[in-house]
C-alpha cells in the first residue's frame, strides 16, 4: 500500500513540475503552434515567501428538534480547525511549502430518538464524543494569471499530508455497568489536488480560496473499550469529485 501512495505522489509531483517546465517552454517557436490567445504571465515572481492561514469554525445547538427520523433532539457541539502555511516561489508562478493543521471537534447528545419505522427504534439519553487531530502536509503551487490580471489568478495544490488525532467517546447507560467508553488513536495518511482562487487586496496581502478535486486517503484506527477490549479498522478511499466539504477560505501575506 505505502508503494502504491509513492507511486501516486510521483506521478502527481512529476505533472506539476511538468506543467512548470511547459510553460516556461511554451514560448518557444509558438508562431509554428496553434494558438490559443493563453498567456503565460508572471504571477508571483521568483524568490518570494507566502505565508497566511486559513480558519473554520461552526457550532450548534439543539433543543427537542426534529428531522426525518431524528426525534427529540437536545445538546450541543462545535468544529473548530486553523491551518497555519508558508511556502517559498523557486520561480515564476511555483512554489513549494508547508503547512501544520488542528481540528478539534466537540459533540454532546443529552437525549435522541431514532424512529425509523413503527416497529424499529433507538433512543440515547447521553452521549460524549471529543476529537482532536494535527497535520502536517508538504504541497506544491502553481500560479496562472487571469488574463493581463495581476489582481486575480488561479492556483493549482498537490497535497501529501500525515494526520496524528485521539479522541473519546462515552455513552451513558441506565446502569454503570452499561455506561461504555472508547479511546482510539488515529493514523491517516493522504494525497490530495486542490484549486484555488486567489485575489490581491493589495500588493501584498490576498483572499484565497480552495476546495478539494482529487484525493487519496488511507487511515488507521484503533480503539480500547472500557479500557479492555480491542478492536482496529482501516479505511482506503479515492475521491474524483468536487468536495464542497474541504473549501477552505483564508488570508495570505507574499513577501
Amino acid at each position: 500500500m505505502k508503494s502504491k501512495f509513492l507511486r501516486i505522489l510521483g506521478v502527481l509531483i512529476f505533472m506539476s513540475f511538468y506543467q512548470q517546465s511547459f510553460a516556461q517552454n511554451s514560448e518557444v517557436k509558438r508562431s509554428d503552434l496553434y494558438s490559443r490567445g493563453i498567456e503565460n504571465n508572471t504571477f508571483i515572481k521568483k524568490g518570494q515567501w507566502l505565508t497566511g492561514a486559513t480558519f473554520n469554525y461552526s457550532e450548534h445547538a439543539n433543543d427537542n428538534y426534529k428531522f426525518l427520523i431524528l426525534e427529540d433532539w437536545s445538546g450541543k457541539g462545535y468544529n473548530f480547525q486553523v491551518s497555519p502555511f508558508v511556502a517559498y516561489f523557486l520561480n515564476d508562478n511555483f512554489s513549494i511549502g508547508g503547512r501544520f493543521t488542528y481540528n478539534r471537534s466537540l459533540l454532546d447528545i443529552d437525549e435522541l430518538n431514532l424512529k425509523i419505522g413503527d416497529d424499529l427504534s433507538m433512543s440515547i439519553n447521553g452521549a460524549h464524543y471529543l476529537s482532536h487531530t494535527f497535520y502536517s502536509t508538504f504541497f506544491i503551487r502553481n500560479y496562472l494569471s487571469l488574463g493581463k490580471s495581476n489582481r486575480f489568478g488561479l492556483f493549482n495544490e498537490v497535497r501529501l499530508s500525515y494526520g496524528y488525532g485521539q479522541s473519546k467517546e462515552m455513552t451513558i447507560g441506565q446502569t454503570p455497568a452499561e455506561t461504555q467508553g472508547i479511546y482510539s488513536v488515529i493514523n491517516e495518511f493522504n494525497i490530495g489536488v486542490a484549486p484555488g482562487l486567489v485575489a490581491f487586496i493589495n500588493d501584498n496581502v490576498a483572499l484565497e480560496a480552495s476546495i478539494g478535486l482529487i484525493g487519496f486517503s488511507n487511515k488507521w484506527t484503533k480503539q480500547v473499550e472500557n479500557q479492555v477490549e480491542e478492536g482496529e479498522r482501516r479505511v482506503s478511499k479515492a475521491n474524483f469529485n468536487i468536495d464542497i466539504f474541504s473549501l477552505n477560505i483564508g488570508l495570505a501575506f507574499y513577501l
